[in-house]
């Protein structure tokens, strides 16, 4: 029988405490604990405008600032802007 490791996973504490936080002119959105990045991303492409997409250093459920549709949060990273697919 393997002895099993228990301790500090550093990927599920990541994942519990940042999330993706997606927003074009018309629409925002984030990972949730039901939406994964690849889901985001087809969300916000099936809308067809460009959209900027950033990394939140905070829980999907914490309430923080968006303003100029950007989070208001110290450690937040710019991931990049995202052209739209024309329709």
């Amino acid at each position: 029988m393997k002895p099993q490791m228990t301790g500090y996973n550093a990927k599920q504490h990541i994942q519990a405490n940042t999330h993706f936080f997606a927003a074009s002119v018309f629409t925002w959105a984030q990972t949730t604990d039901t939406r994964t990045l690849p889901e985001l991303i087809k969300l916000m492409e099936a809308e067809g405008y460009g959209y900027n997409l950033f990394l939140v250093p905070l829980p999907y459920d914490a309430e923080y600032e968006i303003n100029f549709y950007q989070p208001q949060v110290d450690g937040t990273q710019w991931l990049g802007y995202f052209e739209g697919k024309k329709k």
